[in-house]
């Protein structure tokens, strides 16, 4: 028999594995990450959370976004196709295990661990994904793999809307989420691990062993650029809901506006991605970038406006997977042991300003009144706009 004949998910064609791959970040970025942002308003009004103490939670998740991303990168020998299997199993454990009264010390250790899983499932399906559709040839197909993270974001909304709705207590909500993760962990492992087996039995000797050592191009200012992009976006990636909420005029759509975070996002990275097959990558980045900068700062700079919250929250989704998956492809090489370790270090950047934004919200809020820690997320993007511009001149990824 061969490879041909046998059943899809033992021999997966490029759009299975795009499939694949949607599912997983939906898993463990869009669930297993943004439910907690679709959820903390409920939280915070039935007395479980405070700003406080959900920034904290917020850093700690990030932290192990972190931590992930820099195992990564220290993996030299990693099994891509294991990690990946326990990332995935870790994202619905603990995504589960957030419905249970474990109190402040216990959902700390549970969204650290998820942070972690997260880092693993993000970069090591990404890796997969990006290797297994180059080696076929079939790189467009990856168009369908980033709105992952928007499919989730819309169902954790979705889920959030129906408990407020029904008065329900928020742990139904993460046992909902949960439930879900569950059911498509396992076709996703199964999918994404044999493409990865196909891919190696193909290429037993590293790219780079052909001509020895690859020297591949720096990363420092590409690296420094997508750290300011975590700490610009995730402020209002973590507390957009919270601070609508608080603004009289658009307080009854505050979960509306996160859900066209999630619409916004699903088309976003094939869009930019496409843009930056015509204009040039770095053209793109900078573009999505300083468009991020606008939407960031809309809900504070006309508060209470549904216009402004509204076209905020559309950049907001329609911008920050864009960012993610075109400075990837910029970070990217042929050798695919260095492929995930480049994509694991920017990635661990980018997981600093994530630390570095729930924190300065928890610091620099007056109140529930954000508006100094999002216009410091803002002026963080238009910096990172710029220092973009000199990875374009300096770094010449492209």
């Amino acid at each position: 028999m061969n490879a041909r004949s046998l059943p899809f998910a033992l021999n997966p064609s490029p759009a299975t594995i795009a499939v694949a791959g949607l599912f997983a970040l939906a898993l463990a970025m869009g669930v297993g990450r943004f439910a907690f942002t679709a959820l903390l308003p409920l939280a915070r009004e039935q007395g479980s959370l405070t700003l406080s103490s959900a920034g904290w939670l917020a850093a700690v998740n990030y932290g192990g976004y972190l931590v992930g991303a820099l195992w990564v990168v220290h993996s030299r020998s990693a099994d891509a196709a294991q990690r990946l299997g326990i990332g995935l199993a870790f994202s619905v454990a603990t995504t589960l295990a957030m419905g249970w009264d474990l109190g402040l010390a216990g959902w700390t250790m549970v969204r650290f661990v998820a942070g972690v899983a997260s880092a693993w499932v993000y970069i090591y399906a990404t890796g997969i994904m990006l290797r297994t559709l180059i080696h076929a040839r079939a790189s467009g197909w990856s168009a369908l793999h980033y709105p992952g993270v928007g499919a989730g974001i819309v169902l954790s909304a979705g889920v959030a809307q129906a408990l407020l709705d029904h008065g329900a207590a928020t742990a139904w909500g993460w046992w909902t989420l949960g439930g879900f993760a569950a059911l498509v962990a396992l076709p996703v492992a199964l999918v994404l691990v044999r493409a990865e087996s196909s891919v190696a039995a193909t290429h037993a000797t590293p790219t780079n062993a052909v001509c020895g050592a690859t020297a591949h191009p720096p990363l420092g200012w590409m690296a420094a650029a997508y750290g300011l992009a975590g700490f610009g976006y995730i402020v209002n990636a973590t507390f957009l809901p919270t601070l609508l909420r608080a603004q009289p005029g658009v307080a009854d759509t505050a979960l509306a506006g996160w859900l066209v975070v999630g619409l916004a996002t699903l088309p976003a990275t094939a869009l930019w991605v496409r843009l930056g097959l015509r204009v040039g990558a770095y053209p793109a980045l900078i573009a999505c970038t300083l468009l991020q900068a606008i939407g960031v700062a809309l809900p504070v700079l006309w508060p209470g406006q549904h216009l402004a919250a509204w076209a905020g929250a559309a950049l907001l989704g329609g911008t920050f997977m864009g960012i993610a998956g075109l400075a990837q492809w910029l970070a990217r090489v042929p050798d695919p042991q260095a492929t995930s370790r480049r994509i694991g270090f920017i990635t661990a950047c980018y997981g600093v300003g994530q630390i570095a934004g729930p924190l300065a919200t928890s610091g620099l809020a007056q109140g529930d009144d954000l508006t100094i820690p999002v216009l410091l997320a803002a002026g963080a993007l238009v910096l990172g706009a710029g220092l973009f511009e000199i990875s374009r001149r300096v770094e010449r990824l492209a």
